[in-house]
């Protein structure tokens, strides 16, 4: 059975990805806008401090991860979900949207952070701490929104909906990101980031938890 389910949740990953190909209009619309963001953020300050990078690269990251939110459970018509019921283990759909939301939120990050060095340079100290911070906050938005998407995905105007029930975790995971990436720009050494990733981690995997614990009863409806 569980050898099922895992064969079931790399198939239906792997749809996801040859869905995600076959409208890659809608996923080039995500990357222009990141690219249009980043070049009127160039445009309006070419050589930002350090905390004004930080700041431009916190608000265009937060609004792809709210934009990616779409491209979830809220994507999927009625009958559609219907005919996953009959066809799915509810454990394998909801594990490979989650996987595919990480996948696509991980890499629509390390553009971000890329084309943010490109145009902008930046005097980070503590660099790669604050790039594992950046992705795990990414993660982390990337559960809560899968989670909250699979709830609101029956109501209507299911976006907003979504987009409201992940500003109660949302919150805590910025105030934790921001901490911990304020601290990485600190010229000092030894400089403590476990105890801000390991709540941040334990964020991520409690949303996650409960998202496939809870989406047993949501997918009986």
């Amino acid at each position: 059975m569980q050898t099922s389910v895992i064969q079931q949740t790399k198939r239906f990953f792997i749809k996801e990805l040859k869905t995600e190909w076959l409208n890659r209009f809608a996923l080039f619309s995500i990357v222009l806008m990141l690219v249009i963001s980043v070049f009127i953020v160039y445009t309006i300050d070419q050589s930002p401090n350090d905390q004004s990078w930080h700041a431009y690269l916190f608000l265009i990251l937060i609004f792809g991860v709210v934009q990616n939110i779409s491209r979830s459970f809220l994507s999927e018509s009625h009958g559609l979900m219907i005919y996953y019921r009959t066809t799915v283990d509810h454990r394998a759909y909801f594990t490979a949207k989650l996987l595919y939301q990480i996948f696509i939120n991980t890499v629509f990050v390390i553009l971000l952070f890329a084309m943010m060095n490109f145009f902008m340079g930046q005097s980070i100290y503590h660099l790669p701490e604050y790039f594992v911070t950046v992705l795990l906050f990414t993660m982390c938005n990337a559960v809560i929104f899968t989670f909250n998407a699979a709830i609101a995905s029956s109501a209507r105007n299911s976006s907003l909906v979504a987009a409201v029930l992940s500003l109660p975790l949302l919150i805590p995971s910025l105030m934790i990101s921001l901490k911990a990436t304020s601290k990485a720009q600190l010229r000092i050494e030894n400089v403590n980031f476990y105890a801000d990733w390991a709540v941040l981690s334990l964020l991520c995997l409690l949303c996650a938890v409960l998202g496939f614990v809870l989406f047993k009863y949501l997918w009986r409806e």
